[in-house]
This record gives C-alpha cells, structure tokens and sequence, in this order.
C-alpha cells in the first residue's frame, strides 16, 4: 500500500504543478486466481495481476480525465500531460464538485486474503452437486475466482482513502440437455466473503438449477392475453428496477428531462410494499464501495420508500445541473425490501399469468415501455404453474407496473451485491404463437 500511496502523491503534485486547480487520482493494484470450466470438466487455472491509475484534472471549470495500466516515473509525466491536455478540449463546466473537506481513512473489507485450495474444493464440488442432484444439467461455463484489490485515491483537497478488499466469486453459464430436447441458456452467480458453506446453497442456485432442468419438456404458448408476470430476481432487475433508476431518476435522464419522475420527488410512484435502496455498506454485501466517484463517503440511502420516490441517483455534477440533491452513493449494492408471502402463496393467488427467470428485449423508452422474449418461463394457471413455456413474448409500461404490484416474496437472492425478492405485477400483454 505504501509504494500506491507514494505513486498516487507523485501524479498528484506534478498535476498541480502542471497548473490543474484540481486534481484527484486512483491507484490501483489487483492479483486474481481464477478456476475456468468448460463443458462440464476443468479447462485452465490462472493467476491475473493488474495495475491501474486514474486521473481526472480541473483546469478553468473543464475536466480531463485518462488512465492507464503501467507505472513509473515517464507514464506518470505522459498521464499528467494527456490529462491537461484533454481540458483544452472541453467546454467550461460550473457544475463539477469534488469533495473539498479533508479527511484519511483506510477500509478494508471482504476476503482480502485468497484460500486457494478451499476454492479448488468448493469449484469442484459444487460440479459434483450440480452432477447429483441435476443430472441433465450441462455446464457451459463455470468461472470460480478470487480477487483481491488495493486501491489509494487522492484529491488534491485533502481527501485520502485506502482501501484493501476482496471476494470470492462463482459464475455459471448453463442449459439443460436430453437428447434432442434442449434448454435455453441460463446465468447466475455470487459473490461471498467465506467459503464455510456449498457454493450450491448461496443465493437461489440450487432452485434456479431444478427450474433449468424442469424447462425440457417446454411447449409454445397459444394466443394472447393480459395477465400477471412473477419476475425472478434476475428478471426483475433486467424489466423493472433498471428500467426504473435508468430512465426515471439517473443522471442522464434528469439532465436531459427526459425523466417522466422528474417532478415527482417525495411523490408516490409505487405500490406503498415497495421499498428500493442502494446500500453498500450492508452486511450481505461482499464489496460494496466505501466513497463515490467525487469522493465523498458512500452511505446507504433508500431510491423509493413505502411507495414514495425518496431520492434521485445523481452524482453532485447532475445535482448541480439540474438543482437537485446528490446521492449520497454511486449506485451500488441494490437492496428491494421484501413481502409477507412466499413465491408458492403468491403463485397460488394468480388465475393467469408467467413465471419469468429471464428476459431478452431492446432498450425500454424513456416512459417505460418495454416488449421482449420471456426465456426460462413457465405457465400459470389456477394458481399453480402448469408447464415450461417456449419463448413468449411480453410488453407493458414499468411505470404502471410498479403501481399495480401483486405480490413481493418473503424469501430473496442475497448474491453478495444485490438483496432482491421476486415480484409479481399484473397488467402485462403476454403473447404466444
């Protein structure tokens, strides 16, 4: 740590000295050993070690900002002059802000420290479990990692922070297989800051993994109809939630106006369950960051409570822009707050409708309409889900889905980066052939 604080300071002052009124860089050093499996069997294990500086520079209201992957004394000087040289390009802005009050504080957190062997053991018997228990599983890819980071950021206003982190992390890529008959394929993973446990019992892995193997037998859906969709998490997140803090409460949609929750602070915008918060410095969060882009410490704030938009998600520059109130975090570590049923209770309240653990679609529009592929989904009907569906088209309003709720679950997907429940909303055109 010592030798980034040393390099950090020195990009620092020859910043100033170069005449940037402000300056702020990141130092960065990463070391990642990594387990890859192809096609169900062990393809490669690596060991990846990174390094990267970052700098942004104020000269006259206009910014400039580079980085770069090497160290030493000429790739500073060269960072520095890239830097300035960018703030001749760019346009006087009188919204950027940084934090100005000086403090040092070091963070760490996570699993800074790598048990190699033990992630070896948990890789190779969560393939043993998933081998066991779902038979017709085939794993396209697994990566099983850990990395460690750590990071030293400077301003030139006095602000230090040091951090030395680090996670455990699982990604799969799968698809179920008998025969002819084939699933599409599926993703998840996790992150964890302990290997105490099966990999196999954290987040929803092992239920996702029986539902995969469920879909072979899927079959088209016939005509159309307006029912209720109960989102998996993946799939709520991928519809609903960043639809929502993208086109209705993030910097670049309250810049523009084109936000139609712009005058809608402290206003209700959702059913009164729904409550929606980005809280990095939770327990069940592995790395969640501990200060912002500009510097300033992260805390936990709510985006919706109980209904009612609390907070927008604007950096200070958007806040300054638009002449509201920043965020106090960049966003990270989503936390959706969750019901008094669980998936069966609310399944069994449903007449008509989809389960959906995927989705596929464009970019929804600026009001939140949205039309897309249904994948890994199943039929209900009469309260209980009947057959997996082929692929099935649905489209709706995020908006209006979020203020006709049916149901938030009482269990939740705790990933390591995100805390969320699955979601049933009504009002949704589902179409088949």
């Amino acid at each position: 740590m010592t030798e980034l604080c040393k390099y950090a300071d020195k990009v620092l002052k020859e910043a100033l000295k170069l005449g940037a009124d402000y300056a702020q860089v990141t130092v960065s050093e990463s070391e990642k050993k990594e387990f890859n499996v192809d096609g169900g069997s062990f393809s490669l294990m690596r060991t990846l070690f990174n390094r990267g500086v970052s700098l942004t520079v104020l000269k006259d209201k206009r910014k400039g900002s580079v980085s770069m992957n090497r160290f030493g004394d000429a790739e500073a000087a060269n960072l520095v002059k890239d830097a300035m040289d960018a703030c001749l390009s760019g346009q006087p802005d009188e919204a950027w802000e940084y934090c100005a009050e000086p403090c040092e504080e070091e963070f760490e957190y996570g699993a800074p420290e790598c048990d190699t062997d033990k992630l070896f053991m948990r890789t190779r018997e969560l393939l043993n479990d998933i081998g066991e228990r779902y038979p017709k599983i085939l794993m396209e890819q697994m990566i099983t990692d850990h990395t460690a980071a750590k990071v030293v950021y400077l301003n030139s206003n006095g602000v230090c922070y040091k951090t030395h982190n680090g996670a455990y992390g699982f990604m799969l890529m799968y698809s179920a297989h008998d025969g002819d008959r084939g699933t599409s394929f599926f993703y998840n993973g996790v992150s964890t800051k302990t290997l105490d446990r099966p990999v196999i019992e954290e987040a929803l892995l092992d239920k996702e993994l029986s539902q995969i193997q469920a879909q072979l037998d899927a079959s088209p859906l016939e005509g159309k109809f307006m029912g209720t969709v109960v989102l998996a998490p993946g799939a709520l997140t991928e519809i609903v939630l960043q639809t929502a803090l993208y086109n209705f409460v993030s910097d670049g949609s309250l810049i523009d106006g084109t936000s139609i929750w712009k005058d809608k602070l402290g206003q209700k915008v959702a059913d009164d369950r729904i409550s929606l918060s980005f809280e990095p410095l939770n327990d069940k969060m592995v790395s969640g960051s501990r200060y912002t882009s500009e510097g300033f410490k992260a805390e936990n704030y709510d985006v919706i409570r109980d209904g009612r938009l609390n907070s927008f998600c604007l950096s200070h520059y958007a806040a300054n822009k638009t002449g509201n109130r920043p965020a106090p975090n960049d966003s990270g570590c989503l936390v959706m707050k969750t019901g008094d049923k669980t998936l069966n209770e609310i399944i069994a309240g449903i007449d008509k409708g989809i389960y959906v653990m995927r989705f596929s679609g464009g970019q929804p529009a600026p009001s939140g309409e949205f039309s897309g592929v249904a994948k890994n989904s199943f039929l209900i009907e009469n309260g209980r889900i009947t057959r997996p569906l082929t692929e099935t088209m649905i489209s709706g309003n995020v908006a209006n889905m979020l203020n006709d709720l049916v149901g938030i679950s009482s269990e939740a997907s705790v990933d390591g980066s995100s805390v969320l429940p699955y979601a049933a909303f009504g009002g949704v055109t589902i179409s088949g052939k």
